[in-house]
């Protein structure tokens, strides 16, 4: 699993979005494999645009979990 979205997984995340009757548990599944993702590129020191994707993905999707903060070139380390 890599640090960023592919187009696939963009390709599903806005499929699932827009889906009214969309099925729970695959946009359940979807949004786990983003938080992994997410974990994933942070402890990797991905950049802060794949960080941004991944927790907008997980937005888009309706996923209630604390983003936390995505670093910045001011934040304290």
């Amino acid at each position: 699993m890599g640090t960023d979205i592919d187009d696939d997984t963009t390709w599903l995340v806005r499929t699932l979005a827009q889906e009214p009757a969309g099925s729970d548990a695959a946009v359940a599944l979807m949004v786990e494999r983003l938080r992994r993702m997410e974990e994933e590129a942070r402890l990797g020191g991905a950049s802060r645009q794949a960080l941004q994707k991944i927790m907008s993905a997980r937005r888009v999707l309706g996923d209630p979990a604390d983003f936390g903060t995505v670093p910045t070139a001011f934040s304290p380390e």
